[in-house]
């Protein structure tokens, strides 16, 4: 296919590679990107706005189930329900101001 001046199968192949994969992240940047431009929060969204936002709440969900994984683990239990999530919120102090609103 390179001979005949046709696209090479790398360059289909780098395109195809999702923006969440570029970042190194879990979190679905596009689907991130998505919903901050359907949300109207502004007329203008950089490129690398959804990239940080998938960033900054994978941190915080990665953190938060640390520590709900933790709480899970002193109880002797092998799953972290919802209220080992609740009392690892309640234990943060940041994360209890984040997820109040305040």
């Amino acid at each position: 296919a390179a001979a005949s001046g046709g696209p090479s199968e790398d360059s289909e192949a780098k395109s195809k590679v999702s923006r969440s994969s570029r970042a190194g992240l879990l979190f679905p940047v596009s689907r991130i990107d998505r919903l901050l431009r359907r949300g109207r929060f502004a007329k203008r969204i950089g490129a690398a706005a959804p990239i940080y936002l998938a960033a900054a709440l994978q941190c915080v969900t990665q953190h938060t189930m640390e520590v709900a994984g933790k709480i899970s683990k002193e109880r002797k239990k092998q799953r972290i329900s919802p209220r080992h999530l609740q009392l690892a919120v309640q234990r943060n102090p940041e994360l209890k101001q984040l997820l109040r609103g305040m």
